[in-house]
């Protein structure tokens, strides 16, 4: 499907783009899990999130053809901020399809590179297939948030830069929604050892890639409303992040909405960084106790900071 020589190529095409984010060493997070743990700050990439590798990749590959025909993409809100900023990089097209549910923080933050944005369904899942339908009707290139290999490859050059800092890494603790991180990831992560162990975390009320893998194939679930806003909705049918998750993923586990609330508020109190839920489920993982790693190198992706204020009001009341 892809190759590590795909990795290496897209590696080399964004990195003038982006930045290689840290990976910190985390005392207190170690003592809790009683393994070394290391935390690779995708929420200081440049659009706050690791999103912008896969849109500029998708965008650098297809250049010529986004040009002629311009670009779309649905959105919970850091994706389609990516694909605002990667347009804007290279003066193409976009419109971006959001549910009326999306972030204000993430929505002011794509406004800021002037797509066309839309609005449409209470949803990702009314979204996602409104989007799908009007690149079909006008002739434009669809960008998903997680299913496309050129997304994929782009997503395991993040295991790529953590390797480099730390050779020793044996354990990868991911969020997951639809996939496309924890595949990008996982694939890399397992060329380079199979006793890589790589663990998925997903949100309890939305656990499409749980149930899915659960039951040995993709399956709509019902969804409730998350703090976890982007691993939020279902896997689009045929998505080929489930195969790459069937094979290369060791275990997916769920944390509720609780666990995603002290996490956040215990990041910013105790590791002095400001994230949203979808980055604080992997911390909340490992608050929870619900599993105890077996390896000795654990690299916690913290895959994004576009916390809305309100949700941060609300982690604060409690």
């Amino acid at each position: 499907m892809i190759s590590l020589k795909n990795v290496f190529q897209a590696y080399f095409k964004i990195k003038n783009y982006v930045r290689k984010t840290p990976l910190d060493f985390s005392p207190i997070l170690s003592n809790i899990a009683e393994t070394n743990v290391f935390l690779k700050l995708e929420n200081y990439q440049v659009t706050g999130s690791f999103k912008i590798r896969g849109a500029l990749n998708k965008i650098i590959k297809n250049l010529n053809r986004a040009k002629k025909r311009g670009v779309i993409t649905a959105s919970t809100g850091n994706h389609g901020l990516a694909v605002a900023y990667a347009s804007k990089i290279f003066n193409v097209k976009s419109k971006i399809i959001v549910a009326t549910n999306v972030s204000k923080v993430k929505l002011n933050k794509i406004k800021q590179y002037g797509p066309e944005i839309v609005f449409h369904g209470k949803d990702y899942d009314e979204a996602e297939e409104y989007a799908e339908k009007l690149a079909e009707q006008e002739n434009l290139i669809y960008i998903s948030p997680y299913n496309d290999l050129d997304i994929i490859e782009a997503n395991a050059t993040i295991a790529l830069e953590a390797f480099t800092d730390n050779p020793d890494i044996d354990t990868f603790i991911v969020p997951i929604g639809g996939g496309g991180l924890i595949s990008g990831i996982a694939f890399f992560s397992k060329k380079v050892s199979k006793d890589i162990e790589i663990i998925g975390v997903q949100s309890e009320n939305s656990p499409a890639m749980y149930e899915s893998i659960k039951r040995g194939k993709i399956v709509r679930v019902p969804l409730k409303p998350s703090l976890a806003d982007g691993l939020h909705g279902n896997v689009e049918e045929n998505s080929i992040t489930f195969d790459f998750v069937q094979k290369y993923v060791d275990e997916i586990i769920l944390v509720s909405e609780e666990d995603i609330r002290r996490a956040i508020k215990f990041s910013l109190e105790k590791l002095g960084i400001l994230i949203e839920g979808s980055a604080a489920v992997t911390i909340a993982s490992i608050l929870n106790k619900k599993w105890k790693p077996d390896g000795k190198n654990m690299c916690l992706i913290i895959s994004g900071g576009n916390i809305d204020i309100q949700h941060v009001r609300d982690v604060f009341s409690r």
